[in-house]
């Protein structure tokens, strides 16, 4: 038998339309540090990194949601590695807000997993789940998303997603298809989800963008704690049942023991796969917010900058007739000669010259390195 939960009073539906809905964020801090080789290794995964700015990109995610919710409300989920250095980023979080994996089993679990830690300290939890690693530039505009979601979700058992209004055809990105408006709050139309479109080619992404009515799937949802509790119990029941086993020990002392025997017990599968693309009550909200996931090395161009011949560069960098190039050298100059559309990256213990087409390769290459013994660089 499934957790159960009562019907929201009406008063609580008028208290989430006037704003007070109580916000959690969930930021998904996991990853294996793979594709920013050779900065990021599996000790020191992206999120970590001071990749964009002065900060790591999880203290960065963190200082960007503190005006709207408070430290105490902030739920980091990452892996065993990590915990400890994520501490260390993040000291104002309490150990019981740092959750650690054994090991990675994709999105659904660890929404699972945070979503059932939640219900059990407060029943009436709304959450915002977020990824650790992206930049948002626009703040101010995403904090005010931020508030018209959580009204929203404080409605019902809404289902929502953030779709990232496109910039330009994109083929490394999935796709929403927007629907009618279903509620309206703040001025700002939230809409059903007709689909989700997988990575399209680049025909059918310059369609999307001519519709007008495509969004960039972003990965950041909104919800009630107990909506995505019944999602789960609907169309991932074995990991909803799961949980339910190990919802005494949730938030206590022998959480972590808990955790690991469940991990056994779970499969690994996407959120979006296992319960997005299938549930009912999926809306999703635009956000304009100069969005960038920082999904590989490529991507660098758009957040550093580029000069007047499109290289981006991190460190010292001469060039001599050279284009397109993302050059990161934080300890030697790098120089550069009549080449273009490349990739450096250069650390103390290891060198990466790439095609910019071929950025995505990364994880591969680290498959022959395993290979090949160096165990040491991964």
């Amino acid at each position: 038998m499934g957790v159960r939960f009562t019907v929201v009073p009406q008063s609580l539906l008028r208290r989430a339309l006037k704003g007070w809905t109580m916000l959690y964020a969930v930021i998904m801090a996991g990853g294996s540090g793979t594709r920013f080789w050779p900065r990021s290794r599996k000790k020191r995964p992206k999120q970590i990194l001071r990749i964009v700015g002065d900060n790591s990109m999880i203290r960065a995610t963190v200082e960007r949601i503190l005006p709207q919710i408070p430290m105490e409300r902030i739920m980091v989920v990452t892996g065993e590695s990590h915990a400890e250095e994520i501490r260390a980023q993040l000291p104002e979080l309490s150990n019981e807000m740092i959750v650690a994996e054994p090991w990675g089993l994709n999105t659904a679990p660890c929404i699972a997993l945070a979503a059932y830690k939640l219900i059990k300290q407060d029943p009436e939890a709304v959450m915002v789940v977020l990824p650790a690693d992206h930049l948002i530039r626009k703040e101010q505009e995403f904090l005010e998303i931020l508030g018209t979601a959580s009204k929203a979700a404080g409605t019902g058992d809404y289902l929502i997603t953030f779709g990232i209004v496109p910039e330009r055809p994109e083929t490394g990105y999935g796709y929403i298809e927007r629907g009618d408006p279903m509620l309206n709050l703040d001025a700002v139309d939230v809409f059903n989800v007709r689909r989700f479109v997988e990575k399209p080619d680049m025909a059918t992404a310059r369609e999307y963008l001519v519709q007008g009515n495509y969004l960039w799937n972003s990965g950041m949802f909104m919800w009630q704690a107990s909506a995505i509790i019944k999602a789960f119990e609907k169309h991932l029941p074995t990991i909803s049942r799961t949980m339910e086993t190990i919802l005494p020990a949730l938030n206590g002392p022998e959480e972590a023991a808990a955790i690991r025997e469940a991990y056994g017990r779970m499969e690994s599968i996407s959120i979006d796969y296992g319960i997005m693309e299938k549930a009912d009550q999926v809306l999703v909200i635009e956000a304009d917010v100069a969005w960038n996931d920082v999904g590989s090395w490529r991507s660098l161009e758009d957040v550093w900058g580029t000069d007047q011949d499109g290289n981006a560069l991190s460190g010292d960098l001469v060039s001599l007739d050279s284009r397109g190039c993302t050059v990161s050298s934080p300890h030697k100059l790098t120089t550069l000669i009549g080449v273009k559309d490349l990739i450096v990256v250069d650390t103390q213990d290891a060198l990466l010259i790439c095609d910019k087409d071929r950025a995505q390769d990364v994880k591969a290459l680290l498959d022959i390195l395993k290979k090949k013994g160096y165990d040491e660089l991964l």
